[in-house]
């Protein structure tokens, strides 16, 4: 006759085998029993857990709030999730917390009601859904980038090429009459409007590859890449006899070379270019720890300054606060340092006023400090 199995063992087998972590809790918050996937997926053994508050298993900041929760519930039981709509995290034995999904079962027991907590470790679903909703963050910029190249396209670039087909009228007949000065006169606006437009279309496929460019991410020592991206800028610091003042503290930050040098290189470009007539250019570059994980660098300059109230239209591209003259240009250095920040998650805000300069604060996470 076939040995008959005990319907415990059986029982046990099938909760060791579940996927989930299985807990029962008494009254007190007490853990009474727990699986096998418990102790692998909170990493202690069983004999540290019997006993224990459940308390144990949530984040250290989260416990007393917990505590609370857990009072409530065991003061009307009933089968339910836990915590719907909110985030919740387990704690492991070394301090990690994680996302789990709770599931809360209560059992009228002979000795009162305990309560069986089903608990799902959702790491790799989280991990899922903060790829596709950056995705989707990705794919919203990029047709918020698509509309302001429709933009320029209809509107900036057409002031090259209006003067470019005004102008070759007026060359025409200037041909036809033999009138040299007015041949020379349109000959020099078509071809700098051309050399514009071209200029325009460059700086503007410069501004496309910034999101889509293979990007390099290392851990750089901040100050050594703000030197190597002045030194790039040697040229035109000795001919504007511009003073820059560097006071960095000691940092990492993972970042692409090219694009951080860039984004700098940029915003001092700016410094140099907006300086006060008859005035060298002084430019504070500052770079301080927000905390742990962040770092502030500002480029502060005394140049001609701006109304605040531009302060987000000058990041789009073409956008110019000045005549062409006064400044030559195209209004898309900007516009690149925002693409920058924006595929990295960095945040950049100017500050400024009218005649007494302006400041760029340019947010980026923090990896520790330079290897002595």
């Amino acid at each position: 006759m076939p040995r008959q199995s005990n319907p415990d063992d059986r029982f046990r087998l099938a909760v060791d085998a579940s996927p989930a972590a299985m807990i029962m809790v008494d009254a007190a918050g007490a853990i009474e029993f727990a699986n096998a996937e418990t102790e692998r997926m909170f990493g202690y053994p069983l004999g540290e857990l019997v006993g224990r508050s459940i308390d144990m298993l949530v984040p250290a900041a989260s416990r007393p709030a917990h505590a609370g929760l857990r009072q409530g519930f065991f003061a009307s039981p009933s089968k339910r999730p836990m915590g719907a709509g909110r985030d919740l995290h387990g704690a492991r034995k070394d301090g990690v917390a994680f996302p789990v999904e709770i599931g809360l079962t209560p059992i009228d027991a002979a000795d009162g009601v305990v309560v069986l907590a089903t608990i799902v470790d959702i790491t790799a679903r989280r991990k899922v859904e903060l790829d596709l909703a950056q995705r989707a963050s990705d794919l919203e910029l990029a047709n918020e980038r698509l509309t302001q190249f429709a933009y320029v396209a209809s509107h900036d670039l057409q002031e090259p090429l209006r003067k470019i087909a005004v102008y070759a009228g007026l060359l025409d007949d200037a041909v036809r009459k033999s009138d040299a000065a007015v041949v020379t006169r349109a000959t020099s606006v078509i071809s700098a409007s051309a050399a514009r437009a071209r200029r325009m279309v460059d700086n503007l496929l410069t501004f496309s590859r910034v999101s889509s460019a293979e990007t390099h991410t290392l851990p750089l020592d901040l100050r050594a890449e703000l030197e190597l991206a002045l030194g790039d800028l040697s040229a035109a610091i000795e001919e504007s006899n511009a003073k820059i003042d560097l006071d960095v503290e000691p940092v990492v930050v993972p970042a692409d070379r090219a694009q951080l040098g860039r984004l700098v290189q940029n915003i001092v470009s700016n410094a140099i270019k907006y300086h006060k007539a008859g005035a060298a250019p002084s430019i504070a570059i500052r770079a301080k720890r927000l905390g742990r994980t962040k770092v502030l660098l500002s480029i502060a300059d005394d140049g001609v300054g701006f109304d605040e109230k531009f302060a987000a239209e000058i990041f789009q591209p073409f956008k110019r606060l000045h005549g062409h003259k006064d400044y030559p240009g195209t209004g898309i250095g900007l516009a690149i340092c925002k693409a920058i920040a924006d595929r990295y998650g960095w945040t950049i805000v100017a500050r400024s006023r009218p005649g007494e300069g302006s400041t760029f604060e340019v947010t980026l996470p923090a990896a520790g400090r330079p290897a002595a």
